[in-house]
Order: structure tokens, then C-alpha cells, then sequence
């Protein structure tokens, strides 16, 4: 197997996680690091493994990329393979991890796993975004596996998002801003934001605001299917983050969002069921008395 390991930023732990790997694989797999990262290792290691540069798009021949670390580095990751379809691994070295397949303390067990195939490919749908008359540069990876949000810069005072879905009015938000989430981001900032859980594989979309005032308070699930057009009114400049990266918008600038051609690929253990036993086991609702999230 040829497999790529994209790790987390200056984790210690990810990069223990690396080495253990590569001695546990590297002898029948070529391994390869990103070439950025060659500091962290010795030379011992370094001797086992090829190099990629993750500024550039991965090679297709690359049978899997292990992502190590959390949530955030599948979400770096994900821009790294962008459409090459090549499946992703996350690692967890992290503290939740619900896009990640492994626990560190399983990976030896994990890794058996994969080598005798006992694992399955799990697809997530992602969102993407462009300005109406495609004047904004969204970067060369205009889209997000867990959201795109519009959210407030510079100010305390809320802003004014008008919102069409498939050509029809639908509101104006006034609100610190508006979440648009894919299901695998449910569990991410829509969560936090009172959103519903949607399981990963639904066809919807979630429009959930940030502290809305005299609007739709509550998030609203609309057809993966929708093109979702939103405005800024007034005059003040705000910030839309698509999985982390950042770009401004002015006022009276129109961006559309919608589903993106894009589909990601997950490595998962075979057998089913193992999204709700990851709720309960991410979320703590086992054994404790906290509310019961919404699941759709």
C-alpha cells in the first residue's frame, strides 16, 4: 500500500504517532510525511519513508492518507487531497475526533483491520461557495466538509442577512451570524449553536444563526439539493470562514452556497450503528444527565 500521513501542527503526539506507523507498516507499505515535517523525525526514521509537499495537490496514486491528530487536521487534510478521491484514515490524537476512524490506543488493532480489508468507505457530501458575479476568490479550494459561516468582524452590532432559498424569499436574519452546515458538520459549531444532529449520510442542509433577534431563532433543514443565496445588508464588512478559512465580505455582496460535486471518502470500521455509539461516547450522554440532543 502506498498511504500518506498528514499530521497536526506542532503535536508531539501525532508525531509519536508517526513513528509507531511507520515501524508497524513501513516494512511492506511505502510510506510517505510531508517534507515540511522532516525536523521532527530522526534519521533512522526518515531513512523508511518518502516525502510529499501538502502545498501541492497529493499524488492519485496514493492508496490512503492517514490524517493524525483531531477533527481540524481532516478538515486541513480534506483541501490537501481535494478531488482525487482517495480515501481518508483520521487518527485521533485529539480529545473528540468524530470525523476520525481510530482511536491512538487502537491503532495497532486498527491497523490489522486494514491490512486483512475490514473496513468499509463511508462518502460525506461537502458545500461549496461563490459570489454572484464570481467576483470574490474563494481560494482554490472554495469548499467545506463541516460549514460555511457568516459571522460579524470588527463590531457589536448584529448583521442583516437576507436569504432566498432556490430563488424564493425566505427571511432576513438579524443575527451575530448564519451558519450553513453539511450533516458530518452537525456535531461541529451547528451543535454548539443549538443546531440539530443530522446523521451523515442524510441529503440536507442546515442554516443555523448565531444569536438571532426578532428572525428565525431556530436552525432550519432544507434539501441538499438548494441553492441558498444570501446578501449583506447595510454597511458593515463581515467574515465568511469556510471550515476555518477565512475571507471578508462587503456589504450588499451576494454569495450562493449549495452542494459541492465534491464528496469526501472515510475510512470506517465495518459494521453498523457506529455513528450513534460515537454520540455517546463523544458526547457524554452515557450515564450522565444532560440533555438529549435533537437527532434528525
Amino acid at each position: 500500500m502506498k498511504i500518506a500521513l498528514f499530521i497536526s501542527r506542532k503535536n508531539q503526539l501525532s508525531v509519536d504517532c508517526c513513528i509507531e506507523i511507520i515501524n508497524l507498516l513501513g516494512a511492506d507499505n511505502d510510506i510517505s510525511i510531508d517534507q515540511a515535517y522532516k525536523s521532527y523525525f530522526s534519521e533512522d526514521i526518515l531513512s523508511k519513508v518518502s516525502f510529499f509537499d501538502s502545498s501541492k495537490k497529493i499524488e492519485t496514486n496514493h492508496d490512503f492518507l492517514f490524517s493524525i491528530g483531531g477533527d481540524g487536521t481532516i478538515l486541513r487534510s480534506i483541501t490537501y487531497i481535494k478531488d482525487s478521491g482517495i480515501p481518508i484514515l483520521g487518527i485521533n490524537t485529539g480529545r473528540l475526533g468524530f470525523l476520525t476512524g481510530i482511536q491512538k490506543e487502537s491503532l495497532k488493532k486498527g491497523l490489522e483491520l486494514l491490512k486483512n480489508n475490514k473496513y468499509q468507505i463511508v462518502k460525506r457530501s461537502t458545500i461549496t461557495i461563490r459570489s454572484e458575479n464570481n467576483n470574490i476568490d474563494f481560494g482554490e479550494s472554495p469548499f467545506a466538509l463541516n460549514e460555511i459561516t457568516i459571522h460579524r468582524k470588527d463590531t457589536t452590532s448584529l448583521l442583516n442577512i437576507s436569504c432566498e432559498i432556490d430563488n424564493m424569499y425566505h427571511t432576513d436574519y438579524w443575527s451575530d451570524g448564519l451558519i450553513v452546515s453539511t450533516p458530518t458538520g452537525s456535531t461541529g459549531y451547528s451543535l454548539s449553536a443549538g443546531g440539530p444532529i443530522l446523521y451523515p449520510e442524510a441529503k440536507q442542509i442546515i442554516m443555523q444563526p448565531l444569536a438571532a433577534h426578532l428572525s428565525f431563532q431556530t436552525g432550519l433543514v432544507v434539501s441538499d439539493q438548494s441553492h441558498i443565496e444570501l446578501k449583506m445588508n447595510g454597511n458593515q464588512v463581515s467574515i465568511v470562514s469556510i471550515d476555518g478559512s477565512n475571507d471578508n465580505l462587503e456589504h450588499d455582496q451576494k454569495v450562493i452556497l449549495s452542494k459541492s460535486p465534491y464528496v469526501a471518502r472515510f475510512l470506517r470500521k465495518e459494521g453498523s450503528g457506529e455513528f450513534y455509539s460515537n454520540l455517546t461516547q463523544k458526547l457524554g450522554v452515557a450515564g450522565r444527565q444532560v440533555p438529549n440532543p435533537k437527532i434528525i
